[in-house]
């Protein structure tokens, strides 16, 4: 009974660990050799008293007024467009087919309030509060051709679309 027990407890820990592998190899694939998108911000509040410093990034999500939009499901794929390496929301759909040339779709999950893909804050040193209070773009790494609409939040930049904080790195 206890070998039992054990091979099961080893193969668990196995399927684990390579699960987890997978999702880092994923990210990193997508941080090197994704495509970099910058995503306007809105206003926002720079710090949280119990986690530290960070910023609540929140996104203009103002096309979502429409009524096609309105009808849209829950979770979803949101459509955007880039011009000028920057973000362009165009629909929400149910799923990463219909696509035009020049489309592309992240991951989305819509509340009863607000549209969230899964980067809406940035923690950042200590500190370098006034630093990100100019930034004014999320920079979005994202697989062209990927079809589960997977994203990495990479940095947060300023006007420009010169990144910010103490590792400048575009």
């Amino acid at each position: 009974m206890k070998e039992k027990i054990s091979l099961l407890l080893i193969v668990n820990l196995l399927l684990l660990s390579g699960f987890l592998t997978q999702a880092v190899v994923k990210k990193e694939t997508i941080r090197k050799e994704g495509r970099l998108v910058f995503l306007p911000l809105l206003p926002r509040d720079p710090r949280s008293l119990f986690q530290g410093d960070y910023m609540v990034l929140n996104y203009d999500w103002s096309f979502l007024e429409s009524e096609e939009n309105a009808e849209a499901p829950k979770r979803g794929c949101l459509v955007f467009r880039i011009q000028e390496e920057v973000f362009l929301p165009v629909r929400l759909q149910v799923n990463f087919a219909d696509l035009k040339a020049s489309e592309f779709c992240l991951q989305y999950y819509r509340s009863d309030y607000d549209l969230k893909i899964g980067a809406e804050s940035y923690f950042f040193q200590e500190g370098e509060t006034e630093l990100y209070l100019e930034a004014k773009y999320a920079g979005i790494r994202f697989l062209e051709g990927n079809t589960d609409g997977d994203k990495l939040l990479v940095g947060l930049y300023d006007k420009n679309k010169q990144r910010l904080g103490s590792k400048n790195q575009r």
